[in-house]
């Protein structure tokens, strides 16, 4: 096993907590590089009003529907965000997310949107050291719920999404996939809203230097031939990578952990975009908890077009992205339009082409046809808070392999 980077997780330790966090900075050299190509880190994105050479792009504009016009709760609402002025949102990195909340920027130009895209590594710090100074940034974040749960909800980071979901269409049952209910992901089904459900369990590999037979489940990863060839985000950290971690221990026992993360001698970082880039340029053949929307912006480039996700069969898990509202959020009107605006069918039908998902609504087409979890499957919701317990025990078993 090699780390890419010189700050290992202490010996014993056993859980993440916010101090494990407030040191774990990805850095490299060559995901710099990257990250500056595609606009990454921390960006803003005004609010615009389409000119007369954009009548097409301004009728895709996503709107909240129109009954939100004789809804006074949503008046009110509305009326206060555009005092308020301003909405601040974090989501993942990649391109894709830009282009999405552009469309936000042409709903509402009153509400000038400023984005950032820091990843859970680089934003728990971020957000406790702020709090902890009574700085307050942000209104809106999109991302996973694993470190969400396990970190800033017991800091008190998160307030219940589900008062400020106001629109009564975004409560049918008829429009989500199971029911509203189902989108909730935390024990009390109040605190964030699972928007998209898809397959999980994927790895990437080298078309040009790996059959496709030759890795059909996750045990082949296991074979002599990729050791030292597997890239891996850091187990300890980052959920790409201990999500279906947690599914082949609960599947193969925990004594999986050690042949993978030890015996075959994989390269570590908590920098995703760096071992997202020696995927893509052939440095390893084959990546566990690459960053997707990283791999979709370089093929759009021309780059890596050799590179292709398989899905392992004894890996495969359900996850929804989630949305959540900051506690203290400086601008909580403009917090609940978008909230609102992005549920909706046309905001939806936008991320799920931008970001090729899937969304839980019924009415959004597909995304990404692979990531389909069929109608009538249940998978494991690996991202559901009741699942916490195994997923931090994959961790632990991480970091006392990971010296």
């Amino acid at each position: 096993m090699r780390y890419l980077r010189s700050d290992p997780t202490r010996a014993g330790e056993r859980r993440l907590t916010r101090r494990d966090l407030l040191g774990r900075v990805a850095v490299g050299g060559a995901a710099a590089t990257f990250l500056a190509a595609c606009g990454a880190g921390k960006e803003e994105s005004r609010a615009t009003t389409p000119g007369a050479g954009a009548a097409g792009r301004a009728a895709a504009t996503a709107a909240p529907p129109t009954v939100a016009a004789t809804l006074p709760e949503w008046e009110e609402a509305l009326a206060a965000a555009r005092r308020e002025g301003k909405v601040v949102v974090n989501t993942f990195t990649g391109e894709a997310y830009r282009r999405i909340l552009r469309h936000f920027s042409q709903a509402y130009p009153d509400i000038k949107l400023e984005h950032t895209n820091l990843e859970p590594v680089d934003f728990v710090p971020r957000i406790t050291q702020e709090r902890n100074a009574n700085l307050y940034t942000w209104d809106v974040v999109l991302f996973p719920t694993s470190t969400a749960f396990q970190v800033l909800k017991p800091a008190g980071v998160w307030n219940p999404v589900r008062p400020a979901i106001i629109l009564p269409e975004l409560k049918d049952d008829k429009v989500w996939r199971d029911g509203f209910e189902a989108g909730f992901l935390d024990k009390d089904r109040e605190l964030c809203y699972g928007y998209t459900l898809v397959r999980g369990g994927g790895v990437y590999i080298n078309t040009d230097q790996v059959k496709d037979e030759e890795v059909k489940s996750f045990t082949d990863l296991l074979n002599p031939k990729w050791k030292g060839k597997i890239a891996v985000s850091d187990p300890r950290t980052i959920g790409s990578t201990f999500w279906p971690l947690t599914v082949a221990r609960l599947k193969h026992g925990d004594g999986i952990m050690k042949p993978f993360l030890i015996d075959q001698e994989p390269v570590l970082s908590r920098d995703r975009n760096q071992l997202t880039e020696f995927v893509i340029r052939g440095r390893y053949p084959i990546g566990v908890g690459l960053n997707d929307q990283a791999v979709k912006d370089f093929q759009r480039q021309g780059v890596g077009k050799n590179i292709r996700r398989i899905f392992l069969d004894d890996l495969q898990y359900q996850a929804s992205g989630a949305i959540w509202l900051v506690n203290k959020a400086p601008h909580p009107n403009a917090a609940k339009v978008f909230i609102n605006w992005f549920l909706s069918k046309d905001a939806q039908t936008i991320a799920a082409k931008e970001l090729e998902t899937n969304s839980r609504r019924l009415d959004v087409e597909p995304g990404d046809a692979n990531l389909l979890v069929p109608m009538g499957v249940k998978l494991l919701q690996i991202d559901a808070e009741e699942i916490l317990p195994e997923v931090v025990k994959t961790q632990d078993i991480s970091k006392q392999l990971i010296r």
